[in-house]
């Protein structure tokens, strides 16, 4: 007797899955050829919307899919023509503004796991965007070529930016035994900052921090450094306060990865390091150095790591209408311990004793924020830098929280702003109102005017 064919649900469910996904890219290849301008570049707003109407005529035309296979397939074809793939949905479309972060694991079982970073939490997404880590393999390859960094066994880690800005780390072959995976920070373009008002509603600010922090240290082009440790909402708050920029400002910004951008300010530089096969090419120091050449009115550096402390330091004592910068510590004491090993790796030694001069010389004030154990990102603490040291002005009240078991979010305003430094802010243009120069509320909650 002859061998028998043997055919099992399985062979039958993958024959048809491979007749799908042929046809799918078969469409897509006709469309890529009789209309090449809706994959030259990303898509957005009417542009999209224009593409995917001309995408679901050609779709809808066929016979070969069914109607849940017609939907998929749009998506699929979408997703390659907006560059974000299966990815598309947390880029475009409602509440994709709200995401920071794409996060894929590869699983040693089953399909590689999404994560999506929203509101300072990870979550998982109950779906599957991609079969198997071969599946995934593919998609990274794709994306890699496209922004023409090539993803191979002798280059298994990427690190590189999307179309749209968006940065993405890469990482696969023998780098990762369990399989590939993928981080997407998104591009500022595609989510834009939240307002300070939605900070407040979040519960991260008291309504009186926010009336503050417009009215004297943006207006009043204070110098700043907004602190805390990793996800802890440093960006956020940054790209918050500059919604308050006057639009008339030329504004300077410099950044290892792009996640600063203020679509209101028309005369904003965004500048950002460059690195190719794990050399830097163009460092934070190179352009925190070339800075006072292009004449701004602000400057931003996005974070201050290591040496390029040295080249912000020039800036932060020769720009006139404000310098801001980001640093990972939890409080005063973090920063000053941080500073001299910043400034030695920049090769210029900071003795201890001269620390809290070169602070003074670089920021009026200090804002610390955290993240509690309920994942809220939450501001911990203003603290004005004085001639005589450093003065808490409004604090997260931790006791409260702890014996509410995080029931109870409120903050203490310790002390007013000193004399001296509401004058000079006053010459730059704050508006002093007169909560600001004595205490009429000690207990600040996010609701306007009362505990």
């Amino acid at each position: 007797m002859g061998n028998k064919l043997k055919v099992t649900s399985e062979d039958w469910a993958t024959y048809l899955e491979s007749q799908k996904d042929h046809t799918i890219e078969r469409l897509a290849s006709e469309i890529a050829r009789k209309h090449p301008e809706i994959f030259a570049k990303t898509l957005v707003g009417e542009e999209k919307q224009k593409a995917e109407q001309l995408v679901r005529g050609i779709v809808e035309a066929s016979s070969e899919l069914t109607l849940e296979e017609r939907e998929e397939a749009i998506r699929a074809i979408i997703g390659q023509a907006t560059g974000y793939g299966p990815l598309e949905e947390f880029f475009v479309g409602p509440g994709a503004e709200e995401i920071t972060e794409i996060m894929i694991n590869s699983v040693p079982e089953g399909p590689p796991r999404v994560f999506i970073g929203k509101h300072g939490r990870q979550h998982l997404i109950d779906k599957t965007l991609f079969r198997s880590k071969d599946d995934l393999l593919q998609y990274l390859r794709k994306i890699c070529e496209d922004v023409g960094r090539p993803f191979t066994e002798d280059g298994p880690i990427v690190d590189a930016w999307l179309r749209d800005g968006s940065r993405i780390a890469v990482v696969g072959y023998k780098a990762t035994p369990i399989g590939p995976c993928l981080t997407i920070r998104k591009s500022p373009l595609v989510r834009p900052p939240l307002p300070m008002e939605k900070l407040v509603e979040y519960q991260m600010f008291p309504h009186f921090a926010m009336d503050l922090f417009k009215n004297l240290i943006v207006k009043g082009a204070a110098n700043l450094a907004v602190c805390g440790r990793t996800d802890s909402g440093k960006t956020t708050v940054m790209r918050a306060l500059g919604l308050y920029i006057e639009p008339s400002n030329r504004v300077l910004i410099a950044e290892t990865s792009f996640e600063l951008s203020f679509p209101h300010l028309a005369n904003c530089v965004n500048l950002v390091m460059v690195g190719y096969g794990g050399e830097v090419t163009v460092s934070m120091s190179d352009l925190c150095a070339s800075f006072n050449r292009h004449n701004p009115d602000r400057t931003i550096v996005g974070e201050i790591r290591g040496g390029e402390v040295v080249d912000a330091a020039n800036i932060a004592e020769s720009t006139s209408g404000g310098f801001w910068t980001t640093l990972h510590a939890g409080d005063t004491e973090g920063v000053r311990s941080r500073f001299p090993k910043m400034f030695k790796s920049g090769g210029m030694p900071l003795d201890r004793d001269d620390v809290d001069t070169q602070i003074r010389t670089m920021f009026h004030f200090m804002v610390f924020v955290d993240k509690a154990w309920d994942a809220k990102r939450t501001f911990m603490e203003l603290v004005e830098v004085t001639d005589d040291g450093y003065q808490t002005i409004i604090r997260f009240d931790e006791d409260t929280f702890a014996q509410t078991k995080g029931e109870v979010r409120q903050w203490v305003y310790e002390n007013p702003i000193s004399e001296k430094r509401l004058n000079a802010l006053a010459f730059r243009g704050a508006e002093i109102k007169p909560e600001y120069r004595e205490i009429h509320q000690r207990i600040l909650s996010c609701w306007e005017g009362d505990a």
